[in-house]
C-alpha cells in the first residue's frame, strides 16, 4: 500500500481513500505525468497541462478500481489517448496485464514511450480501431475489465468495449453528471448486449462541484457476433 507524499497529493487524500495503491505508485506517477508533459510538448496527447492538471486526472481515474472484478488479470482501456485512465491504474496494480488501445498511430506509440518511462512494466500499447481489433480473436471476449473514458455516449463506448470482454467481466465507464440520465436509457438495451447493470460509484473531485460517477457493466455472456459494427457505424447510427 502507498504512503500518501506530504506534498502535492495531499489534496487528494479524500477521493484516493479506500484504493489500495502499489508501494511506489506516487513516484511513478511523477514519472508518468512528467513524460507525458515532455510528450505533449510535440504531440496533442491531452488538451491539459499534465504538470498543472494532471493530478487531477490521475485521481479520477484511479476511481475505477472500486470496480474491478475480485482476482482481475487483464484490462484493457479502449481510447487510451496520454494513457487515461489505463495507466495510472497499470502502476496502481503492477499485477494486473493492460493494454492501452488508440486508434491514431502516433498518440499509440507516443504513449508506449511514456509507459516506458512511468516504469509501467505491464503496459502493452495497442494501435487500431476498438471496431477492428474487437472483432480479433486474440483479443475479442478475452480481458477480465474494459476502461473508458470521454470517448461517447454510452450506448456507442458499450459497442465498442463489451466485445472486449469475456463473461463475467466488467466495463468500467468513467462518465460526468450525465449518467443518471443515461443509465435509465441504457437499462432496456442491456439483456441484447449479454450484459447487465452492476455498481455505480458517485464521486467529486476537490475544485469540482459536479458528481462523477464510475459505471459498472457485467457482461453476464457472449456478445452477439454482429458487434462491434463497422468502423463509425456505432458513432453514426448508436444503439439507443
Amino acid at each position: 500500500m502507498s504512503t500518501l507524499p506530504s506534498t502535492g497529493w495531499t489534496p487528494w487524500a479524500e477521493a484516493l481513500a479506500g484504493l489500495s495503491l502499489a508501494a511506489d505508485f506516487f513516484p511513478g506517477a511523477e514519472r508518468y505525468l512528467d513524460a507525458l508533459a515532455a510528450a505533449n510538448a510535440e504531440l496533442n496527447l491531452t488538451a491539459f497541462d499534465p504538470r498543472l492538471e494532471g493530478r487531477a486526472h490521475v485521481v479520477d481515474s484511479l476511481q475505477a478500481l472500486r470496480g474491478l472484478p475480485v482476482g482481475a488479470a487483464s484490462v484493457i482501456d479502449v481510447g487510451t489517448g496520454g494513457g487515461f485512465p489505463g495507466l495510472p491504474v497499470a502502476l496502481a496494480r503492477p499485477g494486473l496485464s493492460v493494454a492501452l488501445l488508440d486508434a491514431l498511430r502516433k498518440k499509440q506509440a507516443a504513449t508506449a514511450s511514456v509507459a516506458v518511462a512511468a516504469g509501467a512494466g505491464n503496459v502493452t500499447a495497442l494501435w487500431g480501431r476498438a471496431e477492428d481489433i474487437g472483432r480479433d480473436p486474440a483479443h475479442r471476449e478475452t480481458y477480465d475489465a474494459a476502461l473508458c473514458r470521454a470517448v461517447g455516449r454510452l450506448p456507442v463506448v458499450l459497442e465498442l468495449t463489451l466485445p472486449f470482454l469475456r463473461a463475467g467481466g466488467r466495463c468500467l465507464l468513467h462518465r460526468g453528471q450525465e449518467a443518471p440520465t443515461e443509465i435509465e436509457a441504457a437499462i432496456p438495451h442491456l439483456e441484447s448486449l449479454g450484459a447487465r447493470l452492476g455498481d455505480v460509484f458517485r464521486y467529486r473531485l476537490p475544485g469540482n462541484n459536479h458528481d462523477r460517477f464510475v459505471i459498472c457493466i457485467e457482461k453476464a455472456c457472449q456478445i452477439d457476433k454482429r458487434y462491434p459494427r463497422r468502423p463509425g457505424i456505432p458513432a453514426k447510427r448508436p444503439l439507443w
